[in-house]
């Protein structure tokens, strides 16, 4: 087929390619997976190579638990973000005193669960979708979001299956997605693991 045809066609298809997208996405209020994350900082040869699973839960936030190579929690609800290493607290941030808090709930909730509705706020979507995967491009509607995150690709089918972050330093984080299942409610445990 023609470059420039194949150019014209995704480019036409550009804006229902959100709706598309979303259309595919799995439902379930509950998304858990495991991940591999690799990041490349700038000045360094190797990139820094971590492994956990995550629990991303509508109405709740994310749990993200770093298996290797040291065990840790992130947790991020809408109202604050707790650290802990070892099941000390390493930090924590409260959207009453910091209110970027809630803007980094919906963008980290919004990449992991593919809403892609959410991520418009603020990003410009681009995009590619085919019969059996799709790949989106974002980039910061703002300056000061564009200074943290310079752009996003996500790709996925069902779920997002990799994500790769690009800071406005040029440090790239890569994280691939593997066995995400969705069910419609947290586990007791993982009622217990928000709560904290």
């Amino acid at each position: 087929m023609n470059s420039l045809l194949v150019l014209v066609l995704v480019v036409s298809a550009t804006p229902d390619v959100a709706a598309q997208v979303k259309e595919r996405l799995d439902t379930g209020a509950v998304v858990h997976g495991r991940f591999e994350q690799q990041k490349q900082v700038k000045g360094f040869k190797r990139p820094l190579v971590s492994t956990g699973d995550f629990v991303v839960a509508r109405g709740h936030g994310v749990r993200w638990h770093t298996a290797s190579p040291f065990d840790s929690v992130l947790t991020v609800r809408p109202d604050d973000i707790r650290s802990t290493q070892g099941g000390a607290e390493v930090f924590s941030l409260s959207a009453s005193k910091e209110p970027t808090v809630r803007v980094i709930n919906q963008v980290l909730f919004a990449l992991l669960a593919g809403d892609v509705e959410v991520l418009r706020t603020h990003f410009e979507v681009k995009g590619t979708i085919d019969a059996k995967a799709w790949h989106l491009e974002l980039t910061p509607k703002a300056k000061a979001l564009e200074k943290v995150l310079a752009r996003i690709a996500l790709e996925g089918d069902g779920f997002v299956r990799s994500l790769e972050l690009t800071e406005g330093s040029g440090d790239v984080t890569r994280i691939r997605v593997d066995e995400p299942s969705s069910a419609q409610a947290l586990s007791a445990e993982e009622q217990a693991g928000f709560s904290k």
